[in-house]
């Protein structure tokens, strides 16, 4: 089985978890219109998990929004939730 170069060089440009995590964390807390104070990331690879709790449908569809913005993404789960 072999595998394109494409492919390879996606997997060693991918951003690390951690650097992934850090860069989604950032991005909520400079967006104005959403106070990601009470939101918490994790990271599984290229997946990002976006946990805790907003105002609004509107800040969480957002934070979704910004979360899948980021360069190294391929899924988000949003399992924010209005508090």
């Amino acid at each position: 089985m072999t595998t394109s170069l494409a492919s390879k060089s996606a997997r060693l440009n991918a951003p690390k978890s951690a650097d992934l995590e850090l860069a989604v964390e950032n991005a909520l807390a400079m967006a104005e219109d959403i106070d990601g104070a009470d939101v918490f990331v994790t990271v599984n690879g290229s997946k990002i998990v976006l946990s805790g709790w907003l105002a609004t449908e509107e800040e969480i569809d957002r934070a979704g929004e910004i979360a899948i913005e980021i360069c190294g993404a391929t899924r988000v789960d949003n399992q924010i939730v209005r508090g």
